[in-house]
């Protein structure tokens, strides 16, 4: 029998008593949708037309006509829903906050011995760990989309071949050429932009989804920015200048040992190669290298934004764990770091798993010495022992006006042990720490003591 959609009065062919019975214990079934198919039928072999049936149900004709279709194909068993294998009934919630925490992490630390993540690697960890049963490829396609997550076959390396990668979500692009131009955008966007200058932070974060702007205000366009130089009783930083042009500065090898320090242990010459100093220092990062150094140093961050330009002492910058005095309109422009007594030195000690790694802990350490040998001005600050980094106080207080010997040193580093607040994790347990902050401070003190007694 052939079905004609077209016709307004074609109706469905008569059912079997079997049938019969089974619409109308389907009718009254609880099943989503599965009781207006059996009314549908029902109605159509009572001769009433496509129309009205469509009014009456409240479905479109398409809907009716489908389903008639169905009957007349295969009978009662047609209104089933067809199971299709591999592809479960709706891709839960559950599953997309799943699939969120397995993409973002490396296949090798979830037991997976992989370099990046295929879709066919990922559905058969799904399955082993029952988070997905039986989940086809296409049916995990649709789930990675709906969840805004993206596998991206790696292009490079023969290691890489066949494996994928995360790439970042979409955001808009924007390149100003001017720090007028830069402060309008920021003003304009708000919080939904984020400033990328070095992109050794924010890319990252982006990529893993921890990080997802809607726009991204690339300022790397912006000239007169990258400087190093000694002006008006300040050394004075470009928020852009690279790590590497602080590394190679004589002006920064001679007169700023403890900067020096800082710059030759951040990551690798790669990631100097193009990180700035400025975003080390907005970031916010409490693992961050340059956040305690400038502590110890009593530097002040020079913030501007559309209406006005803020200079902001280092020691209220940082206000929270990625979280910093600056304004959503306000660009670190420059930063500036008090010129050196005579008779100041200092140091930075870090302590790291391996070359290039966060610190398990680090210590900046700076003194200026009086002509009687005692402390005129000390700064100590710490890194990644606390949810910012931490300027020890009363390690200072310690030392301010006496004779840096061994017994004031001790006492120092053991303040500076108890000024940190660090948790425990991967690096170690939180005694460990504490104790490498005294460890690490007491070394710090005395290396910069020579320096300021000898030079480098």
């Amino acid at each position: 029998m052939t079905w004609v959609a077209d016709i307004p009065r074609r109706f469905v062919r008569e059912p079997t008593a079997a049938e019969y019975r089974e619409l109308r214990r389907l009718r009254g079934t609880q099943l989503p949708g599965l009781g207006v198919r059996a009314r549908i039928v029902l109605l159509s072999a009572e001769r009433v037309p496509i129309p009205e049936i469509m009014r009456r149900r409240r479905v479109s004709r398409p809907t009716v006509v489908g389903w008639l279709r169905r009957f007349e194909q295969s009978g009662v068993p047609g209104l089933l829903t067809r199971a299709r294998s591999g592809r479960p009934s709706r891709v839960t919630p559950d599953l997309l906050r799943h699939l969120a925490i397995v993409t973002s992490a490396r296949p090798r630390d979830l037991g997976v011995p992989r370099p990046a993540w295929s879709l066919a690697q990922l559905r058969e960890y799904l399955v082993r760990t029952g988070a997905a049963p039986a989940i086809s490829l296409e049916s995990l396609r649709v789930a990675l989309r709906r969840a805004g997550l993206s596998l991206k076959p790696a292009r490079t390396g023969l290691a890489q071949k066949g494996a994928t990668t995360m790439i970042p979500g979409a955001f808009e692009y924007h390149a100003p050429t001017s720090i007028g131009e830069a402060m309008k955008l920021l003003a304009t966007l708000g919080e939904d932009a984020k400033v990328l200058s070095g992109g050794q932070s924010l890319i990252p974060l982006m990529k893993l989804r921890l990080a997802s702007p809607r726009h991204v205000v690339d300022i790397n366009g912006i000239g007169g920015l990258a400087y190093i130089r000694e002006a008006d009783g300040f050394l004075r930083i470009g928020g852009l200048t690279r790590e590497v042009d602080l590394e190679e500065s004589e002006l920064i090898r001679t007169r700023y040992p403890l900067l020096f320090d800082t710059c030759r242990v951040i990551a690798d010459p790669l990631v100097r190669n193009l990180a700035t100093i400025g975003g080390n220092l907005a970031h916010g990062d409490p693992a961050n290298d340059h956040p305690a150094t400038m502590l110890a140093l009593g530097a002040e961050i020079v913030a501007k934004g559309v209406k006005a330009e803020r200079r902001i002492p280092i020691g209220s910058f940082f206000t929270g764990p990625f979280e910093t005095a600056l304004k959503p309109d306000e660009l670190l422009v420059e930063i500036r770091v008090p010129l050196p007594a005579a008779r100041s030195g200092g140091a930075y000690l870090k302590l790291e798993r391996k070359v290039g790694d966060f610190a398990t802990a680090a210590v900046a350490v700076q003194l200026t010495l009086g002509a009687n040998g005692t402390c005129e001005q000390v700064g100590i600050g710490l890194t990644n022992v606390g949810l910012t980094p931490i300027k020890a106080s009363r390690a200072e207080a310690a030392l301010k006006g006496k004779r840096p010997d061994e017994a004031t040193i001790k006492q120092a580093a053991q303040l500076a042990a108890d000024a940190s607040q660090p948790s425990a994790d991967l690096r170690g347990p939180v005694e460990y720490k504490k104790d490498l902050i005294r460890v690490l401070t007491a070394r710090a003190l005395r290396k910069a003591l020579e320096r300021a007694g000898g030079g480098r």
